[in-house]
């Protein structure tokens, strides 16, 4: 009996730690913050995104992805990096629609980190010879280069769209 038992419980546990509990299973996640109207986030791969659809700069990005209950997109691998790339070509996104996430050098010259967590980046996608320009292009940004979209240094004043990501633990109340 102690052993069935025993069994029963790592069965359990296994299955609660293998589950994908992070995010619910449905394609939008509607998100409202007191100070603006609803956002709705839309699943690729296993994260929610908003896209963007004014340019601004990058530090107005970063407070917009705030305001909207999110960060700015912290791509954390190949698989994600896929996920958002097939997604920005099938709406119709092209080489001339580039995309601000996280990534920066603000700091340190070429040591990139996430202004979402404050740590060095899990994953990099460069463009072949990116990055490029230390101490004068410090924020990243996607653009699509040899059909698929890939990460690059750019002036943080400059304006391109955005990419915000659902955060888990959200200021915001979430519709769900």
């Amino acid at each position: 009996m102690k052993y069935f038992l025993s069994f029963i419980f790592a069965t359990c546990l296994f299955s609660v730690l293998t589950a994908d509990i992070a995010v619910p299973h449905i394609p939008t996640l509607d998100v409202t913050c007191a100070v603006s109207e609803t956002q709705t986030y839309l699943r690729i791969g296993k994260k929610y995104y908003i896209i963007g659809k004014s340019k601004v700069t990058w530090f107005d990005s970063l407070h917009l992805c705030r305001r909207f209950g999110g960060d700015l997109a912290l791509i954390e691998s190949a698989e994600e990096m896929d996920a958002i790339s097939s997604y920005l070509k099938g709406q119709g996104y092209d080489g001339n629609a580039w995309f601000w996430i996280s990534g920066n050098d603000l700091v340190i010259n070429h040591h990139f980190i996430s202004v979402t967590n404050g740590l060095p980046l899990p994953f990099t996608a460069w463009s072949p010879g990116q990055p490029d320009v230390p101490g004068v292009e410090h924020c990243m940004h996607l653009w699509l280069r040899d059909g698929q979209f890939q990460m690059n240094n750019w002036l943080c004043t400059e304006k391109a769209f955005y990419i915000c990501q659902r955060q888990n633990n959200t200021r915001c109340y979430g519709g769900y």
